[in-house]
C-alpha cells in the first residue's frame, strides 16, 4: 500500500473517529426523533379541564364498553370500565382516523350513476351483519329490481361459555380477541382448553394444551379428541375457519341448547322485516349474474375470498367498496369510497357470539370524522330512494315497546329494567354508552342441519391500528391483528 493511500485512510479513519465525539450525529439522532413526533397525523390536544365520555367500542362485536377521557372534548386515552377490561386493539383504537394510508376522496356521484348504469343484478356484500345497516341493505335490495343481499353465514351464531368446561380450539383466538375479553377471562377459570393449530399462538402458549396440526388433518384430530370427551353437552368445538368437519363434534357430543345454542334476536320495527330481502350465501348466487356489487368493509369482522367473489360478477361488472383504505377489496374495485373509522363512526353492533341474550348498544363519535367520508347505508338507501334519517332510533323505538329487558348504564354502573326507562330516556342513555339487554330465556338449540348446509367461506379479519403495529407483530399478538 502506497504512503498517499495509507496515509488517507488514516486521516478518514482520524475524522470518522472524531465525529463521534462531536455534538453532530448525536444531535440528528435527536432532531430526527423530535420530528418524526410532530408528523401531521399526531393530534395535539390544547389544556383544558379532563372530562369522560362513555361509548362503546366497534372494532368487532364484541362492542366492549369504553370510557374515554378527553380534553376539550377530544379524546386522549381510552380505558375500559369497571370489570369489564378492553383488548390491547382496542386501547389503540384511539389511533385509527390517523392512518396514514387512508383514503380522503372518492368519487360518490359517478359510482352511484356506475350502478344505475350496470348490467345485470345489483347486490350488496355485508361483513358485519346484525346491524342497523345492515337492514337497510336489505330493504333497499327488496325494493331494486334483482336485488341481493349477501352476508356470511355463520355456523356458530351463539355460544354458553357458562356451560364449557372444555373448549377445543381449532386456531380460533379464543384468549386473543374471539370473543368478549371480560366473559373471556371470567369463564376461562373453570373450561380447560386445547389449542389445535399449525404454529403455535398466543392462545395455544396459554392453553392447557397444544397440539400441532398439519391443515387438512382437523378433522381426524377432531374426532380423537372427542372420543375422549363426555358426551353431556358440556364441550365446546371451535374453528377460525368454521370447518364443518370439526364443528359437527358439537353435535356429536350433545352440545346444542347446552354450549352452542340458538338466542332471540335483537328487535326491529315490523315494517322492516316485512320490506327486507332474504339473506342469500355468495357461493349459492349463479355465476355471471351480479352486475354491480357494493362491499361494505369499513367495519369487517370476516373476509369472503376474492376467488368466491369473482365468478358471480358479469364480464363488466362494477365494483363498488366502502373502506378507509385501498387495501382488501380497493384492489378490485373500481370505485373505493372513504368511510368513516372508528372512533368517528355512529352505528350500533351486533350481539357477541359469546352473549347468549340478544343486546343493543351505539358506538358514538369521539371525534368528528373529516369531510368527504360517505355513509354506507345512506349510499345504498339513495339508490332505492328509502328514507333511513333516524333508522338507529327507529329500531331502539321498537326494542323499548318490547318492555323487555334491562339497561346497564356505565357511567353510573347501574341497571334498570326497560318498563321502568321512558322511550326518550332510553335513546338518551344508549347514546351515552349505556346497553340494552334482553331478558334471559331458556336456552335453544340451533337448526343445525339449514346452517351446515352452507359451510362458510369466510376468514376472521381484525382492523390494524398503525400506531403500534411492530409491536403487536413481535409480541404474538398479531393473530388477532390479521
Amino acid at each position: 500500500m502506497s504512503s498517499t493511500r495509507r496515509d488517507l485512510l488514516k486521516m478518514t479513519a482520524g475524522v470518522a473517529a472524531g465525529t463521534l465525539f462531536t455534538p453532530a450525529p448525536w444531535r440528528l439522532i435527536t432532531d430526527s426523533a423530535i420530528l418524526s413526533e410532530n408528523w401531521p397525523g399526531i393530534f395535539f390536544s390544547s389544556h383544558g379541564a379532563p372530562t369522560e365520555k362513555f361509548t362503546n367500542c366497534a372494532l368487532c362485536t364484541a362492542g366492549c364498553a369504553v370510557k374515554a377521557r378527553c380534553v376539550n372534548d377530544r379524546p386522549i386515552s381510552l380505558a375500559g370500565v369497571v370489570k369489564s377490561p378492553i383488548c390491547a386493539l382496542g386501547l389503540a383504537g384511539l389511533h385509527m382516523p390517523f392512518h396514514t394510508a387512508r383514503i380522503a376522496h372518492g368519487d360518490a356521484e359517478n359510482a352511484a350513476a356506475a350502478v344505475r348504469a350496470a348490467q345485470g343484478k345489483v347486490a350488496v356484500l355485508d361483513l358485519r351483519p346484525g346491524r342497523t345497516a345492515s337492514w337497510t341493505y336489505r330493504r333497499a335490495m327488496a325494493a331494486l329490481p334483482g336485488g341481493i343481499y349477501l352476508a356470511p353465514q355463520r355456523i356458530l351464531n351463539a355460544v354458553n361459555l357458562a356451560a364449557v368446561k372444555t373448549l377445543v380450539s381449532f386456531g380460533a383466538p379464543v384468549l386473543d380477541g374471539w370473543g368478549t375479553p371480560s366473559k373471556v377471562l371470567a369463564a376461562r377459570e373453570h373450561f380447560s382448553l386445547i389449542q389445535v393449530e399449525k404454529d403455535q399462538s398466543h392462545t395455544g402458549l396459554l392453553a392447557d394444551r397444544w397440539i400441532p396440526v398439519q391443515p387438512g388433518n382437523e378433522p381426524v384430530v377432531a374426532q380423537q379428541i372427542a372420543r375422549d370427551l363426555p358426551a353431556d353437552g358440556s364441550s365446546l368445538f371451535l374453528s377460525s375457519a368454521e370447518l364443518p368437519s370439526v364443528l359437527k363434534m358439537n353435535v356429536t357430543l350433545g352440545n346444542l341448547g347446552h354450549t352452542v345454542i340458538a338466542r332471540n334476536e335483537t328487535p326491529v320495527p315490523a315494517a322492516w322485516s316485512k320490506q327486507a330481502a332474504a339473506v342469500h350465501a355468495i357461493q349459492n348466487v349463479a355465476d355471471r349474474s351480479i352486475g354491480a356489487l357494493l362491499i361494505d368493509e369499513a367495519s369487517a369482522d370476516v373476509a369472503v375470498p376474492w376467488d368466491v367473489i369473482a365468478p358471480k360478477l358479469t364480464n363488466s361488472a362494477v365494483v363498488i367498496t366502502f373502506a378507509s383504505t385501498q387495501a382488501g377489496y380497493g384492489r378490485y374495485a373500481q370505485f373505493v369510497l372513504p368511510a368513516a373509522v372508528y372512533p368517528e363512526v355512529t352505528t350500533d353492533i351486533p350481539t357477541a357470539i359469546d352473549s347468549v341474550v340478544a343486546t343493543f348498544r351505539l358506538a358514538t363519535p369521539l371525534m368528528a370524522a373529516p369531510s368527504g367520508v360517505v355513509d354506507a347505508a345512506e349510499f345504498v338507501a339513495s339508490l332505492a330512494k328509502l328514507d333511513t334519517k333516524d333508522a338507529l332510533q327507529e329500531r331502539a323505538a321498537s326494542i323499548h315497546a318490547t318492555g323487555r329487558g334491562s339497561l346497564l348504564s356505565y357511567s353510573d354502573q347501574k341497571s334498570r329494567p326497560i318498563k321502568d326507562v321512558k322511550a326518550d330516556q332510553f335513546w338518551t342513555a344508549l347514546n351515552a354508552g349505556a346497553c340494552w339487554s334482553d331478558s334471559e330465556s331458556p336456552l335453544k338449540a340451533p337448526r343445525w342441519e339449514a346452517t351446515i348446509a352452507t359451510p362458510a367461506i369466510c376468514e376472521a379479519v381484525r382492523p390494524k391500528p398503525p400506531l403500534f403495529t411492530k409491536l403487536y407483530e413481535e409480541s404474538g399478538l398479531k393473530g388477532i391483528a390479521s
